[in-house]
């Protein structure tokens, strides 16, 4: 498998974690290996083989062909989960503003500590 491919299919689990609030941690857990070897595959340190990516799906719950459907183009069987390119890109932006977002919200709120610790009204 091409490094790209690999990147492909690492940044499609990242997404599919992200939108369900699926940790390393607990994709680890669900596939009864390290969260190291977890963190290992989303970073390009371990190739997937196939093995490894039926344990991905059925610990994701989706189909194996959800991480080639961009890969490859068109995947065999259906699947309407499996979002565009450009989809993908989006939501990496939207989320990428979120963080943005939250990051500005906790320098507010560490603002308005440091304000009642010295007793000022805001």
């Amino acid at each position: 498998m091409t490094r790209k491919k690999s990147e492909d299919i690492a940044n499609k689990i990242r997404i599919f974690m992200l939108k369900n609030g699926i940790s390393q941690r607990d994709l680890a857990k669900k596939m009864k290996v390290a969260p190291q070897t977890v963190s290992r595959f989303l970073t390009g340190e371990n190739s997937f083989r196939t093995d490894t990516l039926e344990k991905i799906s059925e610990a994701l719950n989706v189909p194996a062909n959800y991480f080639f459907s961009e890969v490859h183009g068109s995947a065999i069987g259906s699947n309407a989960q499996v979002n565009s390119s450009a989809d993908i890109q989006k939501d990496i932006k939207l989320l990428s503003t979120q963080v943005e977002l939250l990051t500005t919200k906790m320098l507010i709120i560490e603002q308005e500590i440091k304000a009642l610790k010295k007793g000022k009204e805001l």
